[in-house]
Parts: structure tokens; sequence; C-alpha cells
């Protein structure tokens, strides 16, 4: 699922979690292209998990995240230190150096008015990146046909204005003026940017309705169109690396932009290329590892962190901005549609149709059953290893928003809190099985959760231990685990009627993780009743909560730091009182580096190779 996150608002690119895809007959057949001689190094990379989309605008995966972030860049990087600096552009605006107009200060009929400098920079194909770009990202991503996107933000630009030659102290480059029709909390980080001269080869929203995006083979982008595998090669990017290759489940390659140098150095990205390898699991990508056949390994979890500890100065562990939870599907009408049958081979439990036809998961009295039966301290320290830590909320304690919440979220569950509420809520066994049941919108409805998740094994097996818990207060549990590309694809790329999909709404309740590579106050992509996926949001549980609503807005469209703090306050009260998200854990990241990489800076926020052009690879 889609958070938003400052690569995104760089270069609108969300990062999430671990999805695969099966190449199509059509991709098979295509010709693959010839490798371009480069010179230096490879570096192989390991990862459980395969990439969705490479398109910066679509995807939704931790692997996907990666490696859209060594091969796009923004106008402002931030360092490991998490602070801004001036990347594409000449510096960062603020209100201090006159770059961000506010207000009466901004040009007449503006609510903000922000000017970029930009310094020459050009795509992976050698075509000149200018501002026309930035515009032509604006009106593309505002395109009624584009769905699948998300337009917050730019749906608060009116216009961007370019100017040849007037750069600030004369340096070579363009002038952007960005023109906010409202003011945008993350207005400071600019605007969205794609190459028109590629981009406007594709359609949007021209494919026949009803079409697989599996096997579709128009010109619409919003079925995977100009990032198809045979594709990539042809992609213009902005950052050190593009795209060379890709074989869905087995490898994704990166060679050298050659076009690219540092801003701060001139000097170009040190690797030839990147191989970013599909291991199937943590365990086999650490085995491969040791065998020497992996340079790194990112995105392990809980289960390597004992069994990597002789690894010495090879393993990094490093606080994640990544947060395990819980998410309900508030919707009363779009929700799983019972057990499914294949989680019950032998028939001892109700049927799809017998569990009446509701949704649970919409009724406040089982979502706070649920949060009560959750056993937080036995998660962490018997899936996880002890790796990590218990969370009570999903923003991080390192934001300046940050509200604790733990004296109204225990580390252990509580079975007569769950019962209390429950009964409080008028669920009850009328029909003798042992199964709660009460009417929701005009339905008897039993109390029948499909827990939907991905095939990481520690996932399932915390489910295992709620399912448990749940059974004691008269809820019952599957465990419903898929591919992660099934949980996580989007309404373009995901068949119809497939079970366990967020964006389809097909799950009561779904366990994953919120990558946060933001440090800024958000939230209204993903709980604002209007960002569900049909608007291009990521409100994929249907939340709708209008105090909420009006709290997200009211922070979407302030930029003044005290009152963002005290109204994320509020949100995150709200949440709470309505049971909007379940927190489990912040995963502790677990990266391993081979002596022979050098260049490994950790960061907190954009994951294991966020300074790709930095790193290199010396053979043993």
């Amino acid at each position: 699922m889609r958070k938003t996150t400052l690569l995104a608002t760089f270069a609108l690119i969300a990062a999430l979690l671990a999805a695969a895809c099966a190449p199509t007959a059509q991709e098979s057949a295509s010709p693959t292209p010839t490798p371009e001689i480069v010179e230096g190094g490879t570096l192989l990379i390991g990862d459980y998990q395969d990439a969705d989309s490479l398109n910066p605008f679509y995807y939704s995966t931790v692997m996907s995240s990666n490696i859209v972030g060594a091969s796009h860049d923004g106008l402002l990087r931030l360092n490991e230190k998490l602070l801004l600096e001036p990347w594409m552009a000449y510096e960062a605006p603020s209100v201090k150096n006159g770059g961000i107009l506010l207000g009466s200060d901004a040009v007449a009929g503006d609510a903000a008015t922000v000017t970029w400098y930009l310094r020459p920079w050009k795509w992976s194909d050698g075509v000149d990146l200018t501002c026309a770009d930035y515009q032509y990202a604006r009106t593309w991503i505002m395109d009624p046909a584009n769905s699948a996107v998300s337009k917050v933000g730019t749906e608060d630009i009116s216009a961007i204005d370019c100017a040849a030659g007037t750069n600030k102290a004369k340096n070579p480059g363009e002038t952007m003026v960005v023109h906010y029709s409202k003011i945008y909390q993350n207005l400071k980080y600019g605007p969205a940017v794609a190459p028109e001269h590629y981009y406007s080869q594709y359609t949007l929203g021209t494919a026949a309705e009803g079409s697989n995006p599996l096997t579709d083979s128009s010109t619409d982008m919003t079925l995977g169109a100009g990032y198809r595998t045979r594709d990539l090669p042809n992609v213009p990017t902005s950052g050190a690396f593009h795209y060379e290759s890709r074989t869905p489940g087995i490898e994704t390659v990166l060679v050298r932009n050659k076009y690219w140098a540092d801003p701060r150095t001139g000097e170009p990205a040190k690797l030839a290329r990147i191989k970013y390898i599909v291991c199937g699991a943590p365990s086999t990508c650490t085995a491969k590892f040791r065998a020497g056949e992996l340079d790194m390994v990112t995105d392990l979890d809980g289960s390597q962190y004992a069994p990597t500890s002789d690894l010495g100065a090879e393993r990094h562990t490093l606080n994640a901005f990544t947060v395990e939870f819980l998410r309900p599907n508030f919707s009363t009408t779009v929700c799983s549609d019972g057990v499914p049958a294949e989680s019950d081979p032998e028939g001892l439990l109700p049927t799809r149709d017998a569990r009446g036809g509701g949704c649970p998961a919409s009724d406040l009295a089982i979502r706070q059953a649920i949060a009560a039966s959750v056993d937080r301290a036995k998660y962490l320290s018997k899936i996880q290893g002890g790796a990590g830590a218990i969370a009570t909320n999903v923003e991080l304690p390192a934001f300046f928003f940050y509200k604790d919440m733990s004296s109204t979220t225990s580390a252990k569950p509580d079975a007569a809190l769950a019962a209390q509420v429950l009964a409080d809520g008028g669920w009850a066994d009328t029909d003798g099985n042992d199964i709660l049941d009460k009417v929701i919108d005009g339905k008897k409805t039993q109390a029948i959760i499909d827990f939907c998740t991905t095939l990481k094994p520690t996932r399932a097996a915390t489910l295992l231990l709620l399912v448990a818990e749940l059974k004691k207060v008269g809820i019952v549990g599957i465990v419903d685990a898929v591919p992660s590309g099934t949980l996580f694809g989007t309404l373009t790329d995901t068949p119809p009627n497939t079970k366990c999909n967020l964006a389809e709404g097909s799950f009561d309740v779904a366990l994953h993780a919120f990558g946060i590579t933001s440090v800024e106050p958000s939230g209204y992509d993903s709980y604002h009743s209007s960002q569900t996926e049909v608007n291009g949001g990521g409100n994929d549980q249907f939340v709708n909560i209008p105090k909420l609503d009006a709290l997200l807005e009211a922070v979407k469209t302030s930029v003044d730091v005290p009152e963002q703090k005290k109204l994320m306050y509020k949100v995150q009260d709200t949440m709470a009182a309505n049971v909007v998200v379940i927190p489990l854990h912040y995963w502790l990241d677990i990266t391993l580096v081979s002596s022979r990489v050098s260049g490994y800076i950790p960061h907190q926020a954009w994951g294991p190779i966020w300074n790709a052009y930095e790193l290199d690879v010396t053979s043993n």
C-alpha cells in the first residue's frame, strides 16, 4: 500500500512491500536487448521479494522503492542525517531565502508561490530534462483518465512557469516558478517530473473495459505500457542508473547512466551495474550471502536476527522507519466474501455463505476486540526474535508530531476487555455455534474474519497467535496468506474479483507494513475518505470519518509546525478512538553488506542503496 513519502514528494514515488509478477507470453516473446558495455563492478543484491511496477508513479513495494530510488532523482536529497540538501536544484527554497512566498507575499492570486533554480540535467537517454517536464508531469498526473496515481499536492498547483537564462547568481539552468491555489504542506519539496518525450508516446485510460493488465498490449500506461519488461531499456531515468533488463521473479538489472553526474562533485556513479536478485525466502538470501553469491541482502526480518549474529561487521542493524500493523476494512459492503475454501479443505468452518454476507470488521466493537486481543510482547519476542520495538502508534517516535499512545495500547492481550466491548457492541452467539453474530447493515453477520497477509512467514505466525486469542471471545479468524503482488496490486494491474487485494477491498483485516520515509505530517493520502484507489489514493480500507477528514485537510493545508503538531495529536487520538489501525511493532532493519562493498551508509528512511552512486564493489 502507499503512504506519502519524501521520495514520493520529490518525484511522486511511493514505497512499500513485497510483490511478484510473472512474465506474459507477449513479454517472453520480445527480443532481449543487447547489454550496454560499461566498465566497472556489478553489485549483487538479494531480496526475498520481487519488485512490482518500476514506474515511479505506480509502484508499491520495498524492492521497487530501492530500484526506483537508485534510478530517479529529485529536486532535493534527504541525507543520512535526515537533512535536506539541494540536488537537481541549486538550493532548497524557504521563506527565509525568499524562495517560498505565502499569503499576501505571494504572487497575486496565489496562496503560495515557490521558486526553483534548476541545474542543467539530462535524462538517461541524453535528452535534456527541463522545466517543461515538470509542466508536463502536472498535466499528466491531473488527467482524469490517470486514475492510478495520487493527485494530492499536484491538484493544488494552479500553474508552473518556466524562464530560461534567469537563474540565480548567473548559474546555468532555468528558473521554475510554481503557483499554488491552496497552501500544500509539502510544497517545499517541489512538483513531480516526468519525461514528456517518452510519456507522450503512450495513452491513459484507452484500453478496452475488462482488459487484463497482465496480457494487455495497448499503449495505456495505467495498464503498464511504457514500463513493461520489454520497454524498460528505453525508459528515461533521471538518476545515476537506468533500467537494463528484468526477468520477473528472477532479477532486475540497472546499468550506469552515462549522462549522470553527482551535482556536488561532478563524478559519475562508481558501479557499472546493480543486479537485484529474488532469493525467494529471507533464509535463502542469508545462505547465498554466506556462500559469497551476494554482496548485499536487504529487507531481512526478525527471523534472521539471531542467525546472522555471527557475521560481525557485515551485519548492519538500524531502527527502520517501518511499522507492522493490522489494517481493518471499514466498508459495510465491500470486504472479504468469507472463509476461502482452500483455507478449510475439511469443511470444519462456516462457508463463505454462512457468514451472512456482511462485513464484520466495519463494526467498531469487532475492531476494538481485535485490538484488545493482540499480544505485542509475544509477537516481538517469539516471532521477531526480539528484533525491533513494540509499536503503539503507526507514526514514529522520532517525529515531532508523534504522540505516545502506550497508556491506551497494551503490550499484552486482554480477553475480558475484548469480550466486554463485543457484548456492549451487540455481538452475541444467537445460533449456539460458539461464533458471535450481529445484524450489520440489515444482514445477520457471523464474526468470521478473513485476515489477509503476504507469504512472509513471520506474518502468518503472528496471525495464528492472534486467531487463537480471538477464538476465546467467539471470533473465528482465518489466516489467508497470498503473494505480495496479489495483496498490493493496484486496480489497474489486478484482475477483478481477486481475493485479498487491498485495492479491491476484498479483505476484512490485512497485516502488512508501512514504509514511512517522510519526516513530515502525513495521512491524508491513506485515511481521507476521498483518497480511495478509484481516486488514485491509498485509502484501501475505506475509512470514512468526517472528523478525521477535517483534521487531515487542516494538516494538508498548513506549513506552520506548531499548528501541525497540535493537529496531528488530534489525528492520532481520533484514529485510536476509531481503531483505524492496530500497530504491532517497528521493524529493526537488517542489512547484510559484504566487506567487498565500499560506500555503504545506513539511512533510516530511504533504504540501503539510497546513495547507489557512491557504492562500489571489489572482487576477492
